[in-house]
């Protein structure tokens, strides 16, 4: 339960707790919070000997990083492990939120990202490290050997929000979401103010909604304050134009035009898709990497195309987004680009199979790259294949038939060519399950697949980590030893084990 619910260790000697086990079980001796302590130390090891079983099964794992900064100013990095079992069952885990004494330089992140991979044994297959775009961070994993791919590989949702934020700094849409975060802080800060929109709201049929507050460091908060403002426009119109409690001064403080109501809407629409596919990357289903650049290109092409029609605030948004987002995600191909695992990724998802997201020639730069990485593995494993496919028969007519061996199975062109042949997916569909239910037609293909689909699109697993963190390491709680601060949040975050 402590665990579970992030309770201090000190609850079961708390005065409420006795009272309450004096009722439920009179005779009940109490804990002390050293045995408590002891048996979360127990707990922990248990679960960790499950994750490592899991990791040492792994073909491959690939992990998310993020250093974060306690209440008590001491600074913590966290690392979660990914990986695809062997029934195509995403999985992750955390592995360690512990505290960092040194400076957060390339070498010592690097330093301590080797020491984690060594301790939980998967330093021989690490095949990418997904973190936020900070470049130290990113300077660190680049220091690493044994991993697989190291470029490309940012948190999907941090780069799009820094996309975003370029592209909204422009004087128009500045000074508007200024005044609109003005409005919301008068709101925020008068009881009677937003007491009467709650009335109003209840006049005009609204949901009783609070006004939300746009905040830099929280993704996608300026389209959920201009979206929340629109639809309250007329309940905050009415309480401003209400002179017993909004003065004349501060009315015209707050007026909104016609014109910027007509931007704010403008903004919502052009925000909205963006926030949309921040959600699917962020999203508590499985996101992999390999539907980062389809989906890019799908809200480019479908959501941010240049009109005639557009106004100056569309046109300079768009304009700037898609050169971010282009620049970003690098999605113009040229005779000197590399094929990234992004795009081996999208091209092993039956439903991006087609790559119809990419250029003709990134198409066949992109199919050369992975029939090359299948040729290896087939290089690889050649004897042991073949020696399975002779002498094991599935049942007995395969037996009686003397089919003992399917020779297409083995030739690893021959599976390549009939990957390409498969009709591509619908993409609302599960490309897991796909693989799963194909995994002998394609045993060659299948060991590529399941390292490139079990990198994820971000690093936000890591950061949820921190979410937890600041429920334990409280203001009441500042003082907690780093080792105890580990083991709550490992217990925590991997509580599906316990």
């Amino acid at each position: 339960m402590i665990a579970i619910n992030q309770m201090p260790l000190s609850f079961c000697s708390s005065s409420g707790f006795k009272q309450f086990m004096s009722i439920v079980e009179p005779n009940y001796i109490i804990c002390k919070e050293g045995a408590i302590k002891q048996r979360l130390k127990g707990l922990k090891s248990s679960v960790e000997v499950l994750i490592k079983k899991e990791l040492n099964d792994a073909r491959s794992v690939s992990c998310t990083s993020d250093c974060w900064s306690s209440i008590a100013q001491e600074s913590y990095i966290t690392v979660t492990a990914h990986f695809i079992d062997d029934q195509w069952c995403p999985k992750s885990y955390t592995l360690t939120t512990h505290k960092l004494d040194d400076r957060h330089t390339a070498s010592n992140l690097s330093n301590q990202l080797e020491i984690i991979f060594n301790k939980w044994e998967i330093d021989q297959k690490i095949m990418a490290v997904v973190t936020d775009n900070a470049k130290n961070v990113l300077n660190a994993v680049n220091l690493l050997d044994n991993i697989t791919e190291k470029d490309d590989l940012t948190c999907a949702a941090h780069t799009l929000q820094l996309a975003v934020n370029n592209g909204l700094k422009y004087d128009k849409i500045d000074s508007l979401i200024q005044l609109c975060s003005k409005i919301v802080c008068h709101f925020k800060h008068s009881n009677l103010a937003s007491q009467y929109l709650k009335d109003k709201q209840d006049q005009l049929g609204l949901p009783t909604e609070s006004l939300i507050q746009s905040c830099k460091t929280r993704w996608n908060s300026i389209y959920m304050m201009l979206d929340r403002l629109y639809k309250n426009r007329c309940p905050i119109s009415n309480v401003l134009a209400d002179r017993s409690l909004t003065t004349a001064a501060m009315a015209h403080k707050f007026e909104v035009t016609e014109h910027q109501w007509t931007d704010v809407e403008t903004l919502i629409k052009l925000l909205k898709p963006l926030q949309i596919m921040t959600t699917v990357f962020c999203g508590e289903k499985y996101c992999s990497i390999s539907m980062v650049r389809p989906l890019i290109n799908a809200v480019i092409e479908k959501h941010l195309k240049n009109n005639v029609s557009d106004d100056e605030i569309t046109e300079h948004f768009k304009t700037t987004v898609i050169r971010e987002l282009s620049d970003r995600f690098k999605l113009l191909w040229c005779p000197s680009s590399v094929v990234s695992a992004r795009q081996i990724a999208s091209f092993l998802d039956p439903r991006f199979k087609d790559l119809e997201h990419e250029t003709v020639d990134a198409r066949e730069e992109i199919r050369t790259r992975v029939k090359n990485l299948i040729k290896e593995i087939a290089e690889i494993n050649c004897d042991v294949q073949i020696e399975t496919l002779v002498t094991k028969h599935h049942g007995a007519l395969e037996f009686l038939f003397g089919d003992e061996v399917n020779c297409n199975t083995a030739d690893y062109d021959i599976q390549y060519q009939h990957y390409l042949a498969e009709p591509q997916l619908k993409f609302d569909f599960d490309a897991l399950e796909w693989w799963k239910t194909r995994a002998s037609k394609y045993p060659l293909i299948v060991a590529l697949a399941t390292k490139y689909l079990g990198i994820p699109a971000t690093s936000v697993s890591s950061e949820r980590c921190f979410s937890t963190a600041g429920n334990i390491v409280t203001a009441k709680r500042s003082c907690l030893a780093p080792e105890t601060v580990n083991m709550l949040i490992f217990l925590h975050q991997n509580k599906q084990l316990l």
